[in-house]
């Protein structure tokens, strides 16, 4: 791997683990660490990401992860009448529509949903407690699709096996 890809795949992956631990802790994404996330992740498609996302696409996966994101959480907390997602579970998949483009939110939202119920699933066997009754921090999860999604473009997946990057 070259040391431009290296590089931001450090970034990525630094700031993601950094929020997913700040969310496992206090159930909270916070807005510096997303906000620095953004910046570079914009910043690395305007110099030239090393998975061929310009910045059109960029701005593009982030306005269009953000809306079906905040669409969805939306509905599901009407539907339930109280707040089901936390906004910055909208913002992160924002930012990571910066970092992949507007084609990966599926596997965004597959990768980070099986990754929460599994994540849970084993806290329950481990505690002998059934912890999907409450809260799930969804941002771990996310945070592990989205660089899952980084890391399976740097390994140059074939287009077909990786959809999110054709445009």
């Amino acid at each position: 791997m070259d040391p431009w890809s290296l590089s931001c795949l450090v970034v990525l992956a630094a700031g993601l683990v950094w929020l997913s631990v700040v969310d496992l802790r206090t159930g909270y994404l916070p807005d510096p660490l997303q906000v620095g996330l953004a910046v570079a992740g914009l910043g690395i498609a305007i110099a030239g990401s090393p998975i061929g996302i310009s910045w059109g696409l960029a701005l593009a996966g982030a306005a269009l992860n953000g809306a079906v994101f905040w669409a969805l959480r939306w509905l599901v907390s009407r539907l339930k009448g109280r707040e089901a997602m936390g906004f910055g579970d909208v913002k992160l998949v924002a930012v990571g529509g910066l970092w992949l483009g507007p084609l990966a939110l599926p596997y965004i939202m597959a990768a980070g949903g099986f990754l929460t119920l599994a994540g849970v699933a084993a806290l329950s066997l481990i505690r002998r407690k059934a912890l999907w009754r409450g809260e799930m921090p969804l941002g771990p999860g996310l945070a592990a699709g989205i660089l899952a999604m980084f890391i399976a473009a740097l390994a140059h997946v074939s287009p077909a096996d990786a959809p999110w990057l054709k445009l």
